[in-house]
């Protein structure tokens, strides 16, 4: 059975945990909340979560769950990922399979993302562009159109969002990944928008080869995901060791922990705990 009304994250609570504390059997996380002028301790339970903001608009309660559905599943087997991670220095090849669903499913629920595409889905050649980009892997090019015709624009989003994960999944598939250390005691912060994807000027398609991913993946790692067809291949992370766990310098972790600090949609995490207490700006 599922309720009528359920409590769904735009950042899974599973994630969540890896930078957060645990109280009595409730676990918080420290946050600073943009335009606030203190930092807050939040429950994770309600922290990025509303009712039914995934629900698709038509069909039996489980078809209208169906992605909040998936989501749960893949958020399963996050636990191992860290658990390998810290034990075995590595990352296997289921692993990295439930890490280009994880990635995929992650930017399908943040805010900067979903309004990019419903931006899209409001313009008549982007959308047809879209359509094109999406249905790349699979026949179900006029299955979509025949849809987007037929349903109101403000329900396109939520009607089409696992055909849009499915394609990221696809795309995610042709990337190489590996693991970067924290090198120091400070642990990596994450945001309310996790995934931090460096179009490194290529705007032709949601994730080009040029593409660079980061992830935090908990306050001692960090992922970073790269194809190797890119134009530009200046970064020096990729010639780190590929599914495995890596250091680096102090230098370049302050540099990619800034890169993340702003890659924020509303909230910056941080993996300690903090007072709730003032923040001061520089004048």
């Amino acid at each position: 059975m599922f309720p009528e009304n359920q409590n769904q994250h735009r950042v899974s609570q599973v994630y969540l945990k890896q930078f957060g504390y645990e109280i009595e059997g409730k676990w918080w996380v420290s946050v600073y909340r943009l335009g606030h002028t203190s930092t807050e301790n939040l429950l994770v339970s309600i922290f990025t979560a509303d009712f039914n903001i995934f629900d698709a608009p038509y069909g039996d309660i489980e078809f209208r769950r169906n992605f909040e559905i998936q989501c749960s599943k893949v958020e399963t087997h996050y636990p191992v990922i860290i658990s390998n991670l810290i034990n075995q220095k590595q990352l296997t090849a289921k692993n990295i399979e439930v890490l280009c669903h994880f990635i995929a499913s992650l930017l399908c629920r943040s805010i900067p993302f979903t309004s990019f595409i419903e931006m899209i889905l409001r313009d008549k050649d982007a959308r047809k562009r879209f359509v094109d980009e999406i249905s790349m892997f699979t026949e179900s090019k006029q299955v979509l159109e025949e849809v987007l015709n037929i349903v109101p624009v403000d329900l396109q989003l939520n009607t089409i969002l696992g055909s849009i994960t499915a394609h990221l999944v696809e795309v995610l598939r042709n990337f190489n990944f590996l693991v970067i250390e924290k090198p120091t005691s400070i642990q990596w912060m994450t945001t309310d928008n996790p995934v931090l994807v460096d179009k490194k000027g290529n705007f032709e398609w949601l994730l080009s080869p040029d593409t660079e991913i980061y992830l935090p993946l908990s306050g001692d790692f960090c992922l970073f995901g790269f194809h190797d067809q890119a134009t530009d291949k200046a970064n020096s992370f990729r010639a780190l060791k590929e599914n495995r766990v890596n250091k680096i310098s102090l230098e370049q972790f302050e540099e990619l922990q800034k890169k993340v600090r702003e890659n924020l949609s509303k909230y910056l995490v941080m993996p300690i705990y903090l007072e709730d207490s003032p923040i001061e700006f520089p004048a």
